[in-house]
């Protein structure tokens, strides 16, 4: 399950050199189509330095805690719930006059979102849960 986390760093790290690089074209003023797309880059950007040290950790945390690698999936498999349902309520038509990047506030992207997002919570918590028990269990 290791292996998984390291991909996953791995995906990460390409992602904020891509962002970083389209950011940095947007900034410039190079390619002015990028422009109306700059929230998402940045929020990809940010996300995915957020995320490298998260995995990192927990797969040292769980290595050295000898957790199962069932319980070690539950991480990834939320944030995976969560990009796939807000992907998916991202194809609904958004209203009028919203702006893309809060297309998750209204009707069926609104639903799928939360969606994906108690995924998330319930994997972060299990998450937390598995860390303490296994801790308290050394």
């Amino acid at each position: 399950m290791q292996e998984l986390y390291f991909i996953l760093v791995a995906v990460h790290i390409v992602a904020v050199v891509v962002t970083g690089i389209l950011w940095t074209i947007v900034d410039l003023g190079y390619q002015t189509s990028l422009r109306p797309h700059l929230r998402d880059i940045r929020a990809v950007h940010f996300g995915s330095l957020y995320l490298v040290p998260w995995f990192l950790g927990l797969a040292y945390a769980f290595a050295a805690l000898r957790v199962p690698s069932w319980h070690q999936i539950f991480f990834p498999a939320g944030l995976g719930a969560l990009v796939f349902f807000s992907g998916v309520g991202y194809l609904f038509p958004r209203p009028p006059g919203l702006d893309p990047f809060y297309y998750w506030t209204k009707g069926w992207a609104l639903v799928l979102s939360m969606v994906g997002l108690s995924c998330l919570v319930v994997a972060l918590l299990w998450t937390a849960a598995v860390l303490v028990i296994y801790s308290l269990g050394r």
